[in-house]
């Protein structure tokens, strides 16, 4: 943490599903941005992002549903955002333990997680489901096909680079 601290980064860019760059941007007091596809029933949109995603009109990711649905798929629908909302939450306990320790007051994974600064959806808004949106919600589909601008001269901390890079002797 000391070194982290004395690099003096900018921002934490991490992907949501990921879990600790949030705890990472807290402890060192500096902007938070997500770069998220989707999850697994819109979980972590739903109890991060605090996104309202209605299971009444919002199909659950890989579902095969459409936006207009039946009685029954919408019955189908609130199972599948059942379950997925019952499987973030205890997945969550054991990280709400944690970040709580770490922090050295009481907190969950969610709260912190709330406390992002910007949410980058991996896909264009056209290709979505209508549902609402947040100010901090931007879409950026397709920032990958075409060549890149350059960087500001900004420092950034990728959280998934810190840990998928091989230590070199």
């Amino acid at each position: 943490m000391t070194k982290l601290r004395e690099a003096r980064f900018d921002v934490v860019l991490a992907d949501a599903v990921v879990p600790c760059s949030e705890l990472l941007a807290e402890m060192l007091n500096i902007p938070l941005v997500y770069s998220l596809r989707f999850s697994p029933g819109y979980a972590i949109e739903k109890f991060g992002g605090k996104l309202p995603l209605p299971p009444s009109y919002v199909p659950v990711v890989m579902s095969e549903l459409k936006d207009h649905m039946t009685f029954m798929e919408r019955v189908k629908n609130m199972i599948y955002t059942l379950y997925f909302d019952f499987y973030f939450q205890v997945y969550g306990e054991k990280w709400n333990q944690f970040y709580s320790e770490a922090l050295g007051r009481p907190t969950t994974l969610f709260e912190t997680m709330g406390k992002a600064d910007m949410w980058l959806i991996r896909n264009y808004w056209d290709f979505e489901f209508p549902h609402p949106l947040l100010p901090n919600f931007e879409f950026i589909g397709g920032f990958h096909c075409k060549p890149a601008k350059p960087l500001p001269k900004v420092t950034c901390f990728c959280l998934l680079h810190f840990f998928f890079t091989p230590k070199l002797q």
